[in-house]
């Protein structure tokens, strides 16, 4: 059997621009086809190690739906290509991509690993992650795009996979969510969590598909970057995470219980 052809993709700003060219080579493994960045500036790239690289303009790249220039140009290809994106902060190798795939049933939507960060203490972990009856929050349930291979047949579909606009705060309307930081109580806005309602959306367009995610045990590093500002955006972005696809969710009309018996 072939091997199923994947494209990568990343977003970034032009700083980081170069450390994606060095990731994409670690990455790279015989099903890939190409390389997509999602990037704040245009850039031509030649190809540096034999696979086409190709940067997609965004003036906000790490927007969270920015990965909807990613999915409009596969559709465009005509192409099916299972699409793997991920965050250059990953301990990502191409043996976790190739796992992924065999992970990728007729009736899988999405396959992604589980993710620890160097910046959350376990307790804070614990609290921010914390759902119903001892079992994590539905956003720690599902892959995110930090790290998510997904499937090639719900693309280029009627119905298809999307990133809703809903997940960025200009379009939502909602105001800032108040959440706790270290005994400090801190703003934020109500954003993200794309990938999960990008998943209860799909589940919804094809009910009677009896479709499902995975999110594998195995737990790769996210090592984020140092510093105090960025550390701080980073657990707001942790601790807001069940709140706002929960609330999405309900907005959208999607089905909680749902979303959950998918990856059951």
């Amino acid at each position: 059997m072939p091997a199923s052809k994947i494209c990568v993709a990343t977003r970034t700003t032009f700083d980081q621009f170069d450390k994606c060219i060095e990731k994409f080579e670690e990455l790279d493994c015989g099903g890939i086809t190409k390389y997509y960045i999602i990037c704040d500036a245009r850039r031509e790239i030649q190809d540096p190690f034999g696979k086409k690289i190709f940067t997609l303009f965004d003036e906000n790249p790490i927007r969270p739906t920015s990965f909807n220039l990613v999915l409009d140009e596969v559709k465009k290809e005509e192409v099916e290509e299972h699409i793997f994106t991920f965050s250059k902060e990953v301990e990502v190798r191409k043996e976790h991509i190739e796992q992924l795939v065999k992970e990728l049933d007729h009736n899988v939507i999405v396959a992604g690993y589980k993710l620890r960060d160097n910046v959350l203490s376990d307790q804070e972990y614990e609290v921010f992650s914390n759902g119903y009856r001892g079992r994590p929050g539905i956003a720690y349930l599902t892959p995110w795009n930090t790290c998510a291979l997904w499937n090639k047949k719900f693309i280029n579909v009627e119905n298809g996979l999307w990133f809703d606009d809903i997940c960025e705060k200009e379009n939502n309307q909602l105001s800032q969510l108040r959440i706790k930081i270290e005994e400090r109580e801190e703003e934020t806005a109500y954003e993200g969590m794309e990938d999960s309602l990008a998943i209860a959306r799909l589940l919804t367009m094809h009910e009677k598909a009896n479709l499902k995610y995975k999110l594998l045990n195995n737990t790769l590093a996210w090592n984020i970057s140092d510093g105090d500002e960025v550390r701080l955006k980073h657990k707001k972005k942790m601790a807001r995470k069940n709140i706002v696809l929960t609330t999405f969710m309900n907005i959208k009309g999607y089905s909680i219980d749902q979303l959950v018996k998918a990856g059951d």
